[in-house]
């Protein structure tokens, strides 16, 4: 084993010294992390939640019309995708040397992530077969949604004891609260706020997903844990994550924050009505309260103005330019699948839409739509499983959190690809995978054995 060491740094130091040193820097940093999270499994999961919403972008420029006429989607490579293919190879590599572990754990959403992958790329290979999508950047992106569920499966292989889920919890939390600073920081130069190292293109309602997600998580766990410094600390993130929130001007996601709010209340086992009413006074006193800027951006939607683009009126309410346009493209989306309506046009086939729910049927068909729904029920069924069966104050906390999330997220999903966004889904897989080993852990089904190297790992 030394002599392979030794011949293969020999060989690494040797094509190293003939490149950049940029290139040997990025190398050596590989190595660095594969080894961390050969040894440490724990600490490669704390450098994946730090690097979801603080790693930089690479964009690698656009996808163009079959005609190319215009310019619809772009790739773009994060740091965290290296980071996340050096995880998964050190993974592997671990699951060689100890075989116990195993290679991927059996859990309650195997089945309905399998199946909504096997859709996405039945869809995209027949929207290749009939030239809707360009080859390279439709797998791309089949590529990007195939790596939030290696998040969630990185999570619920590694997770095996209580202490470990509140570690990873609170290094979570504790990375909305520096997402959160930095944002505010953004405030006194005007404008929107956006997550850092969006690149040119940043996007505000981006940021707005995350912290609603973030948020419902954090009210969860104020909601269920007893411990009142606890208490106080989680109050303090979520008055403070609320701030930017307001700042981002996302109007999908304050159409879902009642939502959420509701889903909160109502998922409180105790007090429910006082807490709605709770919820239905800040929401009065937090109108009233709220910056004239915000309740510009709200009511921009019904009182633009008569411009030279088309507006829909519903009733004597005419609505805005953009609001007009994301309907107007939702009814050419529908027309368009009736003519490939089992498997659609593809990842990518299909023009960008700014809706979750017709982009799902324009690229994926009824065969993506149907797994889709199908994933989503089975995510609520692990919370709402745990919600029930828990007597934990953590557990009971990240499964409301997780349930209002989701349910906050379909919403957000109105107007937006959420649940193609990177940076939104990948703390919510992350989330999934956490309570569904709070589930496991709960019914006893973890079983620790020790490996070579001094850490515990289930079998």
């Amino acid at each position: 084993m030394f002599a392979v060491i030794a011949i293969l740094c020999l060989a690494l130091s040797s094509i190293l010294a003939l490149t950049p040193y940029m290139t040997g820097i990025a190398v050596i940093a590989a190595v660095v992390v594969f080894i961390v999270c050969f040894v440490n499994t724990e600490a490669s999961l704390y450098l994946l939640i730090l690097s979801m919403l603080l790693s930089p972008e690479i964009g690698m420029g656009g996808l163009a019309d079959p005609s190319g006429a215009t310019v619809r989607r772009g790739v773009t490579i994060r740091t965290e995708d290296l980071l996340l293919l050096v995880m998964c190879f050190a993974w592997l590599v671990r699951s060689a040397v100890h075989k116990d572990l195993g290679l991927i754990r059996s859990t309650p959403l195997n089945g309905p992530i399998a199946w909504y992958t096997l859709a996405c790329i039945f869809a995209t290979g027949m929207g290749f077969i009939y030239g809707y999508v360009n080859g390279v950047t439709g797998i791309f992106y089949v590529l990007k949604y195939i790596e939030f569920f290696v998040v969630y499966f990185i999570v619920a292989n590694n997770i095996e004891s209580r202490d470990r889920i509140w570690r990873l919890t609170v290094v979570m939390l504790a990375t909305a609260l520096v997402i959160s600073l930095i944002a505010i920081a953004q405030i006194p130069s005007g404008g929107r706020v956006t997550a850092p190292f969006e690149g040119e293109r940043a996007e505000p309602n981006t940021l707005g997903g995350y912290l609603l997600f973030i948020g419902c998580i954090t009210s969860g766990l104020l909601l269920g844990l007893r411990d009142r410094m606890s208490k106080m600390l989680l109050a303090g993130l979520l008055v403070l994550m609320f701030v930017p929130f307001l700042a981002t001007l996302s109007r999908g996601s304050f159409l879902a924050l009642p939502v959420a709010s509701i889903a909160l209340a109502s998922l409180k086992r105790r007090a429910r009505f006082g807490m709605i009413a709770v919820f239905v006074l800040l929401a009065a006193i937090g109108t009233v309260a709220m910056p004239q800027v915000v309740k510009d951006r709200i009511m921009y939607t019904f009182n633009q103005g008569e411009t030279s683009h088309h507006q829909v009126q519903i009733g004597n309410v005419r609505l805005d330019s953009s609001t007009s346009a994301r309907l107007d493209s939702w009814g050419v989306a529908v027309s368009d699948w009736a003519d490939s309506p089992v498997w659609g046009y593809g990842i990518t086939g299909y023009a960008f839409l700014d809706a979750q729910y017709f982009r799902i049927l324009a690229e994926t068909g009824i065969v993506g739509a149907v797994t889709f729904i199908a994933l989503i029920v089975a995510v609520y069924r692990q919370g709402f499983g745990l919600y029930h069966a828990t007597t934990d104050p953590l557990y009971f906390g990240l499964s409301i959190g997780l349930i209002s999330g989701l349910t906050a997220l379909l919403v957000h999903g109105i107007s937006a690809n959420t649940f193609a966004i990177v940076r939104i889904m990948e703390p919510f897989w992350l989330f999934a995978g956490l309570v569904v080993s709070c589930a496991r852990i709960e019914s006893g089904a973890v079983v620790t054995v020790d490996v070579d190297d001094g850490d515990s790992a289930s079998a």
